[in-house]
Order: C-alpha cells, then structure tokens, then sequence
C-alpha cells in the first residue's frame, strides 16, 4: 500500500479556478479559500465591485487573483470568458458554479418572466458555464467540477417563493449526476454542495430576526446554521486530489437537517 500524504492529497499549490458569482456571498468565500490554498482565481459575475477580501489574500499568498465582469445567461459572453481565463490562466483545473438567485413569488403570483430569470441563471447558466469548462479539461484530461446546489434541493419548504428555485436546485442535483458520468473517464470530478443556511451579506437581515433564526437552529440537530469553516473543509475536499474517486455526488451541508423527520 503506497503511504499517503494528507498534504498531497489536499494540495492545490499552482491550481486554477474559476468561481462564479465570485464575489459576494458563498461565492466571494469560496474564491478566498481557494486563494489562501494556493490557486490561481479568476471570478466573476455581471458587475465587479472592490474585492479588499479577495485582493488581500492573494498578495499574502503570492497567488493571482482576475476578476471579469460576465453575463453568464449570455452564451456567446460565457464562450468569450473562458478563452479569458484558458489565455490567462494557462488552463483551467477547478470550477465552481456558485451563481444564483431567487425572486420569492408565491405559485399563483409567480409570472413566467421571473421563472425564466430564476432558472436561466441558477440551471442554464451553471449547464453552460460548464460546457464549456469541460471543453478545455478534457485537453488535459484533469478537472474538479463543484455546483452549489442547496438543502431545497432536497425539501420544499413552507416559506413562500421557493417554487422556481427548489425546482432549479432539484435540477442542478441531476445535472451534476449526469455530467458525471459523461466525463469521468476523462478524469473530471463532478458535484455539488447543498448547504443549509450560511450567514452572508445577502441574508443576513433574514437570519437576524431571532424568531426565524431559532426556528432554524431548532430543526438542525447540531443546533447552529452553517459557517464558512464548515464550507471551506467540503470545498478543499471536492477540488483537490482527495477526491478522485468521488463524483456525481451532491453533499449536504446541513448540520443533519435533512436526517430529521
């Protein structure tokens, strides 16, 4: 038996990656951690904010950090991102789909424009963006594929307005098992992470109302929402070489909500 390194196998010195909607939220956290790992970054999303966070860690790290602004509903702009980041980058050897959004409608209210706008970016957008990766990892045979899916992929929820997005995520879990098998022999890993709540600067007005905080917490046995350490270990094991023989998987992220009844 060949003795094995815990630094080879989560290793990602000299690493590339792309993150979508990389730069707030889930997104801006992943993108970090990958930096602070020793990836090369590239983020985007429609418009590039100031990224102090981002750039911090990738001069502490001595790492490259890009940022492009992209439509990534756009084809023909997703097609011209990726020549970006193969012609910058060098290559591309992670990927990670953390674009997203929702509109809460309830069903009755819910028109088809904003439907549309819902799945386009959190399915089409993520089957697009990956095409179009795994074009240029099958020239290497090499890629590490990670979707942000969520626990409403799994569960519908009393909440009103979930309708769209529980059918985008449902979706995302199916697609990642799909592709994963198209492209393992290739050596390209696919799959997902579908976290409960982690607190970020898109919800965190919801999560501090103590009532629908505690009645969160009171569904998740660990008794506490997400937190970015939770995040950054499941990412670090999906984008490095610890997690060659796991693919078409989707993850829960939940503190054991979902082993609930």
């Amino acid at each position: 038996m060949d003795k094995v390194s815990r630094t080879e196998l989560f290793d990602l010195t000299g690493r590339t990656a792309l993150v979508t909607g990389g730069t707030r939220g889930l997104g801006r956290a992943m993108a970090r951690v990958l930096l602070e790992n020793g990836c090369d970054v590239l983020v985007t999303a429609r418009r590039i904010p100031d990224l102090p966070e981002l750039e911090e860690a990738a001069s502490r790290t001595g790492r490259r950090l890009l940022a492009r602004p992209c439509d990534i509903t756009d084809t023909a702009a997703v097609a011209e991102l990726m020549a970006a980041a193969e012609a910058e980058l060098g290559r591309l050897d992670i990927l990670v789909n953390a674009a997203g959004m929702n509109e809460p409608k309830l069903l009755e209210d819910m028109d088809d424009a904003t439907w549309d706008r819902i799945l386009d970016l959190n399915l089409r957008a993520a089957f697009v963006v990956t095409r179009e990766a795994v074009r240029i990892m099958r020239r290497r045979r090499y890629g590490k594929i990670v979707h942000i899916s969520s626990v409403k992929g799994f569960l519908g929820v009393s909440d009103a307005g979930y309708s769209a997005y529980c059918a985008s995520k449902g979706a995302i879990n199916m697609l990642t098992r799909q592709v994963a098998c198209e492209v393992a022999a290739d050596g390209i890993t696919v799959n997902a992470i579908a976290p409960t709540f982690i607190k970020t600067d898109i919800n965190a007005r919801q999560l501090e109302d103590p009532v629908f905080y505690k009645s969160l917490t009171d569904r998740i046995p660990v008794g506490r929402i997400g937190t970015f350490q939770d995040l950054a270990g499941l990412l670090l094991l999906l984008t490095s070489d610890a997690s060659q023989f796991i693919t078409g998987q989707t993850i829960l992220l939940d503190g054991g909500l979902t082993a609930r009844q």
